[in-house]
């Protein structure tokens, strides 16, 4: 296990499209700091408590989504490639092999977080500390945001792992992402404007109340759960289609 999961994120790191989706996110990150420094030199002052937490937040959309493509990329191209068979044949257990996957998937995915985060951060410092109002931070303050980022690479991770659970039950890359598009679409955006009530048992608003950008300590999103809550939700149906996935991938013949 130790020798294939150490194969699964060397090979995950040494992908192209790791090292590209690093780059942009830092490179965005960098442009969005220099556009809010002359914006808020300009017009309206930074709040630092309020902006910085919602600058967090709001990162999160992109970084998700790149942490799903990560995902659902690194076992959706052995298939295309027909990796996966040679894999098998070299390890046959093939929950290990979608463990693994998952688990190293989520690693990247944290580690990437992690570093475009903190470009974000860093980004907007400038803008807090010379444009800033509100006041300075106060201990409660900063580790309510160290709390709120840490939910975020959480997060992240686990989305990556609903990715590489996706490409083995559509067994493509592009399944996978068509999947989660129409999940998003006839489900998500369904439920928001036909059943309300339901749709804060859903993806979209469990994530919001997990990472708890509405609140600085414990409250969810209006309308949604509990941090604890939202986040059992999220690592329920994150492990519920792992487990689908691995039913699937155990039982189907891969050629």
């Amino acid at each position: 296990m130790t020798d294939l999961f150490a194969v699964d994120v060397q090979r995950i790191l040494w992908r192209q499209m790791t090292w590209m989706m690093a780059a942009f996110g830092v490179l965005i990150v960098a442009a969005a700091g220099v556009i809010l420094f002359v914006h808020t030199g300009n017009h309206h002052l930074f709040a630092t408590r309020s902006d910085l937490r919602a600058a967090v937040a709001a990162a999160v959309v992109p970084l998700a989504f790149a942490g799903y493509m990560l995902g659902a990329s690194a076992l959706g191209a052995d298939y295309t490639s027909r990796a996966l068979t040679t894999l098998l044949t070299w390890e046959p257990r093939r929950r290990l092999v979608l463990a693994s996957r998952s688990c190293a998937s989520a690693l990247v995915t944290a580690g990437l977080t992690v570093v475009v985060l903190l470009a974000l951060i860093v980004a907007l410092l400038p803008s807090a500390i010379l444009h800033g109002t509100g006041g300075a931070p106060n201990g409660a303050w900063y580790l309510s945001m160290a709390a709120m980022t840490l939910r975020c690479v959480l997060f992240t991770a686990a989305v990556s792992v609903v990715g590489v659970s996706a490409a083995a039950i559509g067994r493509s890359t592009t399944a996978a992402v068509i999947g989660i598009v129409l999940y998003l679409v006839l489900i998500e955006n369904t439920a928001v404007q036909a059943l309300p009530s339901f749709a804060r048992w859903l993806l979209v608003t469990d994530a919001i109340s997990w990472i708890g950008q509405n609140s600085h300590t414990s409250a969810g999103a209006p309308n949604g759960h509990t941090v604890i809550t939202g986040g059992l939700l999220l690592v329920g149906g994150m492990a519920a289609l792992w487990a689908f996935a691995t039913r699937a991938l155990a039982r189907r013949d891969v050629t």
